[in-house]
């Protein structure tokens, strides 16, 4: 059968459709996995940011954690210092009394000893350097507790001099490098999304326009089969090869616009001992050989219009086997009948005939050819409605 230009023209208009979907697939398949991975960095990026953020949050806990223990610790040095200092003004007090009583003990022993008598002179030295002792000792306890201070000072500075504030900044600013990084990444991701979307749109548009060429492909494809099946149904008919040699039949268009038809062969329409019939330009038969016949000239067909089909084996009933023809043209409305599968020659001389009468050339005939004397007592066909 011919092509259609039609058609071919739609084949190609879907290949080119198909390799546009595959390219638009692939950029889509690209920008899907650019966007995941760009996913990937940004709730990798929350993550860190979320660490972040808890982790500063712990360091301010801390922090005033630290801020309350502090404030505690430098109350208490507050507490010691000023019993500190309270204890320092009164020993410093005594220790002034005993320095003036030191004095006044050894310039006493001095009076005595260059003075008066000479005697009490030691006494008085020895009430002075116990005076002095007792001053001196009283100054050492002022040093003891002025260095108690001092080192409640220097104790109090180390134990609130913890870096719990510079951790909370040193946090404060990991976090909000995270919060950067991270809406860096969202908005990579954004991106991303956005193309892979856009290019999602493309490949469902090549792929709506391939389906729709694919369906109008099979559409086109279908409609050129039927129509090819008519066209082959039409040459055959006009050939007048029967049903049972339709299927393998063979039908060649010459380049002269002549039609061969090859049928009944072995194994395939054209195959060993083939039927051939050729049809003019017009589809008119011109040769007609039926399987296994003789070759020659007796097979090419006069130009007269043809009165029957071409006679044809068939069953009716579950089994009865019977060639036939069906009349056209002038003969329209009969047909002729015979018992089994005969050959073109035994059929022609033995046959039943059906049918209405053409009363203009047969006036005297009755109006049904099986009653007229000729056919009424045919025999050939036995099956049913005979």
């Amino acid at each position: 059968m011919p092509r259609s230009v039609e058609l071919d023209n739609l084949f190609a208009r879907k290949q080119e459709a198909f390799a546009r979907k595959q390219v638009a697939f692939q950029k889509y398949v690209d920008a899907r996995n650019r966007a995941n991975e760009a996913h990937d960095r940004m709730q990798s990026a929350w993550d860190q940011r979320v660490a972040a953020r808890e982790e500063m949050n712990r360091e301010f806990e801390s922090m005033q954690q630290s801020k309350d223990s502090r404030d505690a610790i430098w109350a208490d040095f507050n507490r010691l210092c000023q019993e500190n200092s309270s204890r320092i003004d009164q020993i410093r007090r005594e220790a002034d009394m005993e320095h003036e009583m030191m004095k006044n003990c050894f310039d006493s022993a001095s009076a005595a000893y260059e003075y008066g008598n000479k005697a009490d002179a030691p006494m008085y030295a020895s009430e002075g350097h116990a005076h002095k002792d007792r001053r001196d000792s009283l100054n050492a306890e002022v040093g003891r507790l002025i260095q108690e201070i001092n080192n409640a000072k220097a104790n109090a500075k180390w134990q609130t001099s913890s870096s719990h504030s510079s951790s909370f900044q040193f946090a404060k600013s990991n976090f909000n490098n995270a919060k950067m990084v991270h809406e860096s990444a969202e908005a990579e991701f954004k991106n991303a999304k956005a193309e892979r979307d856009a290019y999602k749109a493309e490949f469902d548009s090549a792929q709506a326009e391939f389906e729709r060429l694919k369906d109008a492909c099979q559409r086109k494809l279908n409609e050129v089969k039927e129509n090819n099946r008519k066209e082959r149904e039409r040459i055959l008919d006009k050939a007048g090869v029967s049903y049972l040699n339709r299927q393998d039949a063979k039908i060649v268009k010459k380049a002269d616009g002549t039609t061969q038809v090859y049928h009944g062969g072995l194994g395939s329409g054209d195959g060993f001992g083939h039927g051939h019939v050729a049809l003019d330009q017009s589809g008119k038969k011109t040769y007609s050989r039926e399987a296994f016949e003789k070759h020659g000239s007796q097979n090419y067909v006069d130009q007269k219009e043809s009165k029957w089909t071409k006679k044809e084996w068939g069953i009716i009933g579950d089994d009865h086997e019977v060639t036939f023809a069906i009349g056209i043209n002038e003969r329209e409305g009969q047909t002729v009948i015979a018992d089994g599968f005969l050959s073109k020659r035994e059929f022609h001389s033995h046959h039943n005939h059906y049918g209405k009468n053409d009363k203009t050339r047969f006036p005297n005939e009755p109006d049904w050819i099986e009653d007229s004397e000729k056919h009424k007592n045919d025999h050939y066909y036995t099956g049913p409605g005979h």
